[in-house]
């Protein structure tokens, strides 16, 4: 995917948004540098995933990432002369177990849950290897005693001695006569041995073993005689201990690096669900959705809106008063926008600050986010087809060093993405024309467009130039839309209206804003005559079109309410199933009921103690405190909903029906009314 588009539809704030919700480094560093797939099958796999990800977490909680961090660079000193420590591999056993951890919580989801089922038997069995390094080292690193009998019996020796020392090494600091000639009555210790401060003067009144001296020079450390044989002991006794830790250690990185390439694997799959988890969070959170993807079909988003405006009014809401910027973000308001259905082009005009730019750029990035197996923020039935390109042009890029203008890097640009468009990609030009003289700005943009039309990409473009609006009327596949403004508030509301042209509403704000009536008047004579008639033309067709586009999003609505409703029944008939397998159970229990057992009667809410059971008559035969009564089996069965399963599926099969009569009727209007616009729109080309 274009390097510089990604750039543009400032995909890499997604990536940091979605790495927001990651819980260790493995998927955060995956999550930074995900990339839009070309194949249609990745993309349909991956926002499978995500969905699968997002029912699961619904259920039982996001995977149990708590323990797990990236362990390669520990696993790069987990081999034989690596020098991994204790802390080395307590790490690396957190990792495991939270591996262990997540391949359980996958293995309790729901059995429809395929695809994150298998993540989770793909995670290696390493539970050898983990118990392996818990029975040498703690959750902390140290080497515990029971690591080996040697070292066991070795730390008992060293503590032994210790305590030999400490007897005789303090018993020397409770003696007035040595306390006299120490600088302070403490004890230190010097490369393991447990030294005195004698002052210097009195160095030959305390017989023993001079280990170093201060830096002043009048105190020295004094190793007594009768303490120099135990501290040789202990000296040894800790090199033996430091050399059995070392063996112990070196038996474990043997260990793990026979098992490196298993361990990387699993960081690897470890990754994968985290970024997945990530999505779904990420999803779930702002109520995004998985688009139908096609192979070569055309985009139809419904309601869709860019993901870092939602942001924004994310962290205004949830930010203090003290951290909240001056400016409230405006609401935002997703547009229903299609392109590759019934036209290929299309062409948005408005005034400027009127969302035409964000139009643009919310649909790549949608597009960008789908492909990276992202849900988005549009309404259910929303589908968009792989592209094998997004190319965007947008802003200023003009370049000092090389004397461009503005005008010609955006030539530069379009000449580049002409080069690289083909029939599978998306185009999406801001401000086509614009920089130059209008006249010629808009012959060139005219020529572009033919050129893309020639191409058969789907084609999005912003504009100010009224030969441009003129160019949608005048060719197929080419439709014009403007990002609607109130002329009452003088504000754009952002709503996207295909079919209708927008206008600069220059003289309606110059009169709302006090312009003299004389000067208003005198502005409208000048008006171009052409575009008077141009504007008359659009005006005698936009009642129509504006019938056409509302019965078209009324049918769309209708076909969300008939698939809803059809998931419903499908669910209701899968509860139904269920209820069905738990009679069978019971069913097949009554043959293993004996005489004497005890049964419960749900009618009377009482027990009683079996008889026996009569299949032929279908009752059995219940003691009910000397009292015997026959029970019809069906009373015995537990109400398990089943009557009211049934009752709803019924409605449901009756409410589909309408419902599917209304899609129709709906589907069938938005034709008639769409025809009707298309007579219009010819009679008005003929003028």
């Amino acid at each position: 995917m274009d390097s510089f588009t990604l750039e543009k539809l400032e995909f890499d704030a997604v990536r940091g948004i979605l790495s927001r919700y990651c819980q260790s480094a493995l998927g955060r560093n995956l999550a930074r540098n995900i990339s839009p797939s070309r194949h249609p099958e990745t993309v349909r796999h991956w926002l499978e995933e995500t969905s699968q990800m997002v029912r699961a977490i619904k259920q039982a909680g996001p995977p149990p990432f708590a323990s797990i961090t990236d362990i390669r660079e520990q696993l790069s000193r987990a081999k034989p002369g690596g020098g991994a420590g204790g802390e080395d591999f307590a790490i690396i056993a957190s990792t495991l177990a939270g591996a262990a951890a997540v391949r359980r919580w996958a293995e309790g989801l729901d059995e429809n849950l395929t695809l994150i089922r298998q993540l989770g038997r793909d995670l290696p069995d390493l539970q050898d290897e983990l118990e392996a390094i818990r029975s040498v080292v703690d959750s902390r690193g140290r080497v515990m005693d029971t690591a080996s009998e040697s070292l066991g019996r070795i730390r008992r020796k060293i503590e032994t001695t210790r305590r030999r020392i400490h007897e005789v090494i303090y018993g020397y600091v409770r003696r007035p006569d040595v306390v006299k000639i120490l600088r302070n009555p403490t004890v230190t210790l010097h490369e393991d041995r447990f030294v005195l401060p004698v002052k210097v003067e009195f160095r030959n009144q305390l017989p023993g073993v001079v280990h170093r001296a201060s830096n002043t020079g009048a105190t020295v450390f004094v190793e007594p005689n009768e303490s120099v044989e135990l501290n040789n002991t202990l000296v040894e006794l800790l090199n033996d201990e430091r050399r059995e830790i070392a063996r112990l250690l070196d038996e474990l990185a043997i260990r793990i690096h026979q098992q490196h390439s298993r361990i990387i694997s699993l960081l690897r799959t470890l990754s994968r669900i985290d970024l997945i988890a990530a999505k779904a969070q990420y999803a779930y959170q702002f109520d995004f959705t998985s688009p139908e993807i096609t192979e070569r079909g055309g985009v139809e988003l419904y309601q869709a809106r860019h993901p870092l405006l939602i942001e924004q009014v994310y962290q205004y809401e949830t930010s203090s008063p003290a951290e909240r910027g001056q400016v409230k973000p405006h609401e935002v308001v997703g547009i229903d926008v299609r392109l590759g259905v019934d036209f290929d082009t299309l062409i948005i005009t408005g005034p400027n600050t009127g969302g035409k730019t964000v139009t643009l750029k919310t649909v790549g990035l949608l597009a960008v986010m789908a492909q990276s197996g992202m849900h988005i923020p549009a309404q259910r039935g929303s589908k968009l087809p792989v592209f094998r390109n997004v190319l965007i042009d947008v802003g200023d890029e003009q370049s000092l060093q090389q004397s461009l203008s503005t005008f010609g890097a955006h030539i530069r640009r379009i000449k580049s993405i002409l080069s690289r468009a083909d029939k599978y990609s998306l185009v999406l030009l801001d401000e086509l024309g614009a920089g130059t003289d209008p006249d010629e700005g808009a012959a060139i943009g005219q020529s572009i467009l033919d050129r893309l039309q020639q191409i058969g990409c789907l084609t999005m473009i912003t504009t100010h130039l009224s030969a441009l609006k003129a160019y949608a009327f005048n060719h197929e596949r080419v439709d014009n839309a403007s990002v609607e403004f109130d002329t009452r508030t003088l504000r754009p509301t952002y709503h996207l209206r295909i079919g209708q042209p927008g206008e600069s509403h220059a003289i309606t704000v110059a009169a709302a804003m006090g312009l003299s009536r004389e000067m208003i008047t005198s502005a409208r004579s000048y008006l171009d005559k052409k575009g008077l008639a141009f504007t008359k033309a659009i005006r005698a067709t936009s009642s129509a079109r504006r019938a056409s586009e509302t019965a078209r999003a009324r049918a769309h609505a209708e076909q969300i309410a008939a698939e809803e409703m059809r998931q419903q029944y499908e669910a209701k008939l899968a509860e139904l199933s269920r209820l069905q397998d738990e009679f069978h159970t019971w069913a097949a229990s009554l043959a293993e009921l004996r005489p004497g057992d005890e049964i419960h009667l749900p009618h009377l809410g009482e027990t009683g103690r079996l008889v026996r059971i009569e299949f032929n008559k279908q009752v059995a035969l219940v003691d009910r405190g000397n009292v015997q009564v026959e029970v019809p089996l069906a009373e015995l069965m537990p109400d398990v909903g089943q009557k009211k399963i049934r009752e709803a599926i019924a409605s449901l099969r009756e409410q589909i029906l309408v419902q599917s009569r209304r899609t129709e009727q709906a589907l069938t209007e938005a034709e008639n009314l769409r025809k009707e616009y298309q007579r219009a729109l010819s009679q008005q080309r003929a003028r």
